[in-house]
């Protein structure tokens, strides 16, 4: 207990301000990846679509490392609220960019907190992500079906199975990245990993 009242507020202030900061830096990374990919990206979508599920889930390594380093319940959706209002101006499909980032990262984020609500000590285990991103990647799947052609039932399931490749790889990146920045104490709280 502090003998000064206000340190408490004080600490929860920085701390909310501490997690506003990183979910905007990893939105703002995020849309940092969707301008540098976007020539890339668009070309792969309109040459393969398997494949660009595949590569699009790069855009969703840095919400779900918010999402793991913050321990902010919904911190991958917010990361990508933000991600799709920054590459809004520079996406060929202007302001509906936010949807597929905010429906992966709120998917991602529900199934994390579904899974892993009862546990006592706070930890969520590598399983959980891994499931996350499975529903992460069925949701961004059902968002991309209105604009696909090919109807096609190999084809369909070539695209599921990219985007679960996709996602998967970048939940994976992610908790990568979470376990390097916590060893080198760089993650903020350490044992803040979620």
């Amino acid at each position: 207990m502090s003998i000064y009242p206000e340190a408490a507020a004080t600490r929860r202030r920085l701390s909310l301000l501490h997690v506003v900061v990183s979910v905007v830096m990893a939105g703002a990374a995020t849309a940092l990846v969707v301008l540098a990919f976007s020539p890339f990206s668009a070309a792969t979508a309109a040459f393969s679509a398997p494949l660009y599920a595949v590569v699009a889930g790069g855009y969703s390594v840095f919400p779900f490392l918010a999402r793991r380093v913050l321990g902010f319940r919904w911190a991958a959706t917010a990361a990508g609220t933000v991600a799709g209002l920054l590459s809004a101006p520079i996406s060929p499909i202007g302001l509906l960019i936010v949807v597929p980032f905010v429906a992966g990262g709120a998917a991602y984020d529900a199934t994390i907190w579904a899974l892993a609500r009862f546990r006592r000590d706070g930890r969520t285990p590598e399983c959980v992500f891994a499931a996350a991103a499975a529903v992460s990647a069925l949701v961004l799947f059902l968002v991309s079906m209105p604009v696909m052609t090919n109807r096609a039932p190999l084809f369909l399931l070539a695209v599921l199975g990219g985007r679960l490749a996709g996602q998967s790889a970048a939940s994976a990146l992610a908790g990568l990245a979470a376990r390097v920045a916590s060893r080198r104490g760089s993650a903020g709280r350490p044992g803040s990993l979620r």
